[in-house]
């Protein structure tokens, strides 16, 4: 999924999620606010 215009994660990957960011091990990744509709609308439908 597309979270910002410079990244594309697999969010199967994904091991925590803090504020507007995405965190592998220890890099972090941005969500921004042009996506961040769509991955707040992906994580309600997948975890909720």
């Amino acid at each position: 999924m597309r979270i910002h215009r410079s990244f594309i994660v697999n969010l199967n990957e994904v091991q925590t999620i803090e504020r507007s960011r995405i965190i592998f091990g220890k890099t972090y990744i941005p969500v921004s606010e042009q996506y961040k509709d769509k991955f707040q609308d992906f994580l309600g439908k997948r975890f909720l």
